[in-house]
């Protein structure tokens, strides 16, 4: 686990490489983001803490961002946040785990609340945060937005595209929404993605070249 600053604990999956987020105040509540498989690493860590989860939000459906939700609920008695058009690749979660010649199975979750709009404000207890749908992963990608913190899941990476042919994956989409996170967004956000490490918009924009190759030509 890596504490960034008194809002961000990054929690980094290792049965598969990708990034879990905890977003904490100073009440010691905080919202979980994109749990990935290593379900008990995260709960050992929120513990650890002594946070007390309020809500489950996942960047989108893929079995890295969801894979950890079902236990998390269960344990946690806390609600699960995602876009509607997520469902489908929260269904074919585990057809993709076999896939990825990863032996486990996974128990799926059933959202509690779904965004159905490109733009909605999920406010709990202390937590705002905005979700903004950007399609071109997944047909339901979300950035999630919390204060100058954006977690992006697998739209918006520090090095490289995130473009490997999946369910539901457009180019042209991916393109446009990277060209609208680039133009929306203070370059001073700091960009937190599904994989990798975090940095600040405005680096990410100077210093990714296959994402600038990617939008301008």
């Amino acid at each position: 686990m890596e504490l960034i600053n008194s809002d961000i604990i990054i929690i980094k999956n290792k049965i598969f490489p990708s990034n879990t987020y905890l977003i904490k105040d100073n009440t010691k509540k905080c919202i979980v983001i994109d749990p990935g498989l290593d379900s008990q690493i995260i709960a050992d860590t929120i513990d650890s803490y002594s946070l007390t989860p309020l809500a489950i939000l996942s960047t989108h459906g893929h079995f890295d961002h969801i894979g950890g939700v079902s236990f998390l609920k269960n344990k946690y008695n806390i609600p699960f946040y995602i876009h509607a058009e997520e469902i489908k690749n929260i269904k074919m979660a585990n057809f993709l785990l076999k896939l990825s010649k990863l032996n486990i199975i996974i128990d799926l979750p059933t959202p509690d609340f779904l965004i159905c709009n490109s733009n909605e404000v999920v406010s709990v207890e202390n937590f705002e945060l905005s979700i903004y749908k950007y399609p071109g992963h997944s047909r339901g990608s979300c950035v999630i937005q919390y204060k100058k913190h954006l977690f992006t899941g697998d739209i918006i990476y520090k090095k490289g595209l995130g473009i490997n042919n999946s369910y539901g994956e457009d180019t042209i989409e991916l393109k446009s929404s990277l060209i609208d996170i680039i133009n929306k967004f203070d370059e001073y956000c700091i960009i937190y993605p599904g994989h990798g490490s975090f940095d600040l918009l405005k680096n990410i924009k100077k210093n990714n070249k296959e994402l600038t190759s990617f939008i301008y030509h």
